[in-house]
């Protein structure tokens, strides 16, 4: 009942002013949508993203096509309107949530537990934003969760199926790759009392049964994301090569580089984790005089790529206790909360330090799961006063409705 209020809310509060403001595009959404008017054959505005685009094929070359069909089918579905552009990342930001749930379940953790960490997600407001715009990331945060969920579930070719749909949405679905080695890594010992754990002979079977599972889990993956992406590719881009499709995307991500520094809304990885560096998606002020001279601005809209400060700034000690967690108790939903930020955050981190790529606040749409199972982790384990912990979840409130991208009643 409770997931179902929390899901419901989640949804009215993307829902809420849909065509506004002014049917106007937010963020990267002038890029897809415009793409997705491109291979539909759409006029696309003079001077916009892909107006010179070739009509029916996809113009934006450097991510796989998976995402921008989502797009496609929901302007089919609606039109080229907002809720045409955003119908899927409707749909899938309500997924998100419950398959948060769903992963924490499958991972071990108590229901309250679970609805904690759907809750968490549910009032961040990175996620809140990602699940109403026509961008990338949601799609790929729901295929990773689903990918994890039956993974742990002993389903790796499920599981690897979600992976490669993942991979054919964002190439930095990859990363999860790092979280599921992590995982098997973490759980390669056996649990205390268990009866295998005095045999060798069984525990070396079970250490070589954790190799080929996730050897057959990158493997059919990768078959899995080659072969959907020949098949939209050739609609989309003609007889592409999907190795070299890959090969120029990859490419194209390794090119865009930052030797002096992030500049413009680039940022360090290492800042995201103070909420550093946050990206204004789109903005409307409205003005305030007084005798005929302006005294004030404040924002009516304004969408952020910023994450609820109350979750994020507990980010590190909860991560902290899901690594003594993991280590002293063998906790499995610590072990995953562990692999996940440290699979998808610590990638960011040495291709920041050691190629120095560009990159932006919102790449933590794919960490922030991972954060979110740890800090629910961390009150679970009631270290704080009942009277602390109904202050955070205050504060919590607060923070959602400070960041929300609406500051009216009237959504202008």
């Amino acid at each position: 009942m409770v997931l179902a209020v929390v899901s419901l809310c989640s949804l009215g509060a993307r829902v809420l002013w849909l065509f506004n403001p002014n049917r106007a595009l937010i963020f990267d959404e002038q890029y897809y949508v415009n793409a997705a008017r491109v291979i539909l054959s759409l006029h696309v505005p003079a001077h916009a993203n892909y107006s010179d685009g070739i009509a029916g094929t996809d113009p934006n070359h450097e991510h796989p096509p998976l995402g921008k069909l989502f797009i496609v089918a929901g302007m089919r579905l609606f039109g080229d309107n907002p809720l045409g552009w955003r119908f899927f990342s409707l749909v899938f930001g309500a997924l998100a949530i419950l398959l948060m749930y769903w992963v924490v379940r499958r991972a071990g953790g108590g229901r309250w537990l679970a609805v904690g960490a759907a809750t968490l997600m549910a009032v961040d407001n990175l996620m809140l934003v990602h699940g109403r715009i026509a961008t990338l990331d949601v799609y790929v945060v729901v295929f990773m969760l689903g990918a994890v969920g039956l993974y742990l579930g002993g389903r790796w070719v499920l599981a690897a199926l979600a992976m490669g749909l993942a991979l054919c949405t964002k190439l930095y679905a990859a990363d999860l790759f790092f979280v599921v080695l992590v995982l098997e890594l973490l759980l390669l010992r056996v649990l205390p009392g268990s009866p295998l754990a005095d045999i060798g002979m069984l525990r070396g079977a079970l250490r070589r049964q954790r190799v080929l599972r996730f050897g057959g889990f990158v493997a059919v993956s990768v078959a899995v994301y080659l072969v959907a992406l020949m098949a939209m590719d050739a609609p989309l881009h003609g007889p592409l090569n999907p190795l070299q499709h890959t090969r120029d995307m990859v490419t194209y991500g390794g090119n865009l580089r930052s030797p002096d520094g992030p500049q413009g809304i680039a940022s360090y990885p290492w800042q995201w984790l103070l909420n550093q560096e946050p990206i204004n998606y789109y903005t409307v002020d409205t003005n305030v005089f007084s005798n005929g001279k302006q005294i004030a601005t404040h924002p009516v809209v304004a969408f952020q790529g910023l994450m609820n400060p109350f979750i994020v700034f507990l980010a590190l000690p909860a991560i902290g206790l899901a690594l003594w967690l993991a280590g002293r108790e063998r906790d499995r939903l610590s072990a995953l909360a562990v692999a996940w930020i440290a699979g998808t955050y610590l990638p960011f981190v040495f291709l920041a330090v050691f190629d120095q790529r560009t990159e932006y606040l919102y790449y933590m749409v794919v960490v922030v799961p991972g954060v979110y199972l740890a800090v629910a982790r961390l009150f679970s384990r009631r270290f704080l006063p009942p009277a602390a912990t109904l202050g955070w979840v205050c504060a919590l409130g607060y923070g959602f409705v400070s960041l929300y991208p609406f500051r009216t009643w009237s959504g202008h």
